[in-house]
Formats: structure tokens, sequence, C-alpha cells
């Protein structure tokens, strides 16, 4: 990878706190021309899948970097913290947890990978060897790496080789059933598969700040009806919940206010939305819920 200076950051930090300034602080001590994209530092606490699926959307967008990614509720503990070399010349560096594997992924896969060796870097960053927080490696691991990797060192002078198949790999949304239909408690849905003939099964993997209920299937993937106003029956796959009708559009303004919709998102991905209210809020969804599908036909609008 040749030098670019540029690193990009991800964490659940927030920005009170003084957190995310910690950390972009160390990175200029030790590179001060660096140049450092803030993804976002508002991912939910915690919520590792959320953000492995921002990183994977932005990571490629942009020239090749090294993509800085803190979201390690495990901070402290076993889990080892990486650097991963991919296909496109990027590098990820983060916790073991799954949360870089996507973006890797998204920018042609990893090539290598090492476990960083905590006193290795921070030797080589010229900073005190044992004053490491048990509770805050973005600041005195993970920064002090990435600044390291943005000069163009080698990441074999951090680190141990690892094989890429034993890195964790992210958690992936599952169905689950609850009483309220949201995805949170009870049994899994095994019976919601792609060849459910009475529709198209779908997962909840992100809800935005505008209520909008992203699927776990690009919108391409959906049989969508021939016909003029094209619209599927959504079923909330829980206990006693409602049913929906949603229809096909191709932008917020083509919804009456509170008609309910199924659009192709800024990703590509099949999405549900409400006209100037919260689809997930109506629906009663959060990540994990499990939904069906179902093409309405022309004779479902006498209903």
């Amino acid at each position: 990878m040749q030098s670019p200076g540029i690193v990009t950051f991800l964490t659940d930090f927030g920005w009170a706190g003084g957190y995310v300034a910690a950390c972009e602080a160390t990175m200029l001590r030790i590179l001060p021309d660096l140049r450092v994209l803030h993804i976002s530092h508002e991912v939910p606490n915690g919520d590792v899948g959320s953000a492995a699926l921002v990183l994977a959307r932005v990571a490629p967008l942009g020239p090749e970097a090294v993509h800085l990614a803190v979201v390690d509720p495990g901070v402290g503990t076993f889990r080892q913290p990486l650097a991963l070399s991919t296909a496109r010349g990027d590098i990820l560096v983060g916790p073991d947890n799954g949360l870089l594997l996507p973006a890797a992924d998204a920018l042609g896969g990893v090539v290598a990978a090492w476990a960083l060796d905590i006193d290795a870097v921070r030797r080589r960053a010229a900073l005190p060897v044992g004053e490491v927080s048990n509770t805050f490696h973005g600041r005195d691991v993970f920064s002090p790496a990435a600044a390291l990797l943005a000069t163009g060192r080698d990441p074999s002078a951090l680190g141990t080789v690892l094989d890429p198949v034993s890195l964790a790999r992210p958690a992936v949304p599952s169905p689950r059933r609850s009483k309220a239909g949201n995805g949170v408690e009870g049994d899994d849905l095994s019976g919601a598969s792609d060849d459910d003939a009475t529709g198209e099964a779908a997962v909840v993997i992100e809800v935005d700040r505008f209520g909008n209920v992203g699927l776990d299937r690009s919108f391409a993937e959906l049989r969508v009806p021939e016909r003029s106003a094209p619209s599927f029956l959504v079923e909330i796959l829980g206990e006693g919940a409602p049913e929906w009708i949603a229809g096909v559009v191709r932008t917020y303004g083509d919804l009456a206010p509170g008609e309910l919709g199924l659009i192709r998102d800024s990703w590509g991905q099949a999405a549900l939305t409400l006209n100037g209210a919260s689809a997930a809020e109506l629906l009663g969804l959060k990540i994990g819920a499990a939904l069906r599908l179902t093409p309405e036909s022309e004779e479902a609008d006498g209903r």
C-alpha cells in the first residue's frame, strides 16, 4: 500500500466526552499532515452489525485509505486487535469481532491479516508502552496503529500474521419471533425462507433516523408485479402481527401522507418507508425482525 495519508474513522463513541478528539489527536501526533474522514460516531452503542454495514457501504466510495473502525463491546477481553489488507490496497484496523470483514469484502477481499502487537504499536508510535487503558483501545491501540499504517508502515512490523479463515465473522441478523413481532425474542423463524411459495422472506438490517426500514434483499431481487401500480402484502412474522399493503414507488414524494411504500434505497436495497412519519414505528420493526413480502395481484385491488 502506498502512503495515502488518509484515515476514515467510524465509532459508536458519540461526539460528547472528547473520545473522538482523543483518538484524532493521537493520530495527528504521529502524522501531523493526516487527513481524517469521519464516517460516523453515532452508531448505536455496541451495534457491530450496523457499524459493519455502514463501513462496507462507505469505504469503497473514496480513495485507497486506512479505515479505522472501533465498535468494540469486547474491549480489553480476549478478542484480537486487527489490521487487514485488501485486494484494492486499503487497510482496515479494528477489533476481531466481525466489524471489518464486510468492508474488506467490498474492497475486494482480505489479502492478509495481522494480529496487532500492542507493545510493538506503542513503541513504533513513540508512546509509553505500559500506559494502555483496558477500556479505551480506540485511543491507545487502534488510533496509533492506523496512523502508522497511513505513513506507509508495513503491517508486519506491528503484529503477527493470521490466517484470514480464523477471523470472527460478522453477526447476521436472524429472524426472531416475539409477541410484538419486533424480532427481539423467541424462536428462530426457520420457515421464513426465500423458497417460500407464498412470498419473499426478508430480515430488517437497518432502521435509519427517519424510520425507513432497510431489508436484506436487493430491490432488483424482488418479483415486482408487472402492473401500473404494483404493491406488496407485508406480513410481519410475529404472533398476532397485522398485515400491511406497501405500494412500490420511485421516491418518497410519490407517496401520499401516511402511505406505506416499498422503494429502492440509495444502496440498492429494498426498504419500507412512510411519507412524513416512521415506517419502523408504524410497523413495530427493529433490526433482526422477519417479514414476508408477497406481490399483490390485480384482483387484490378490490379487497
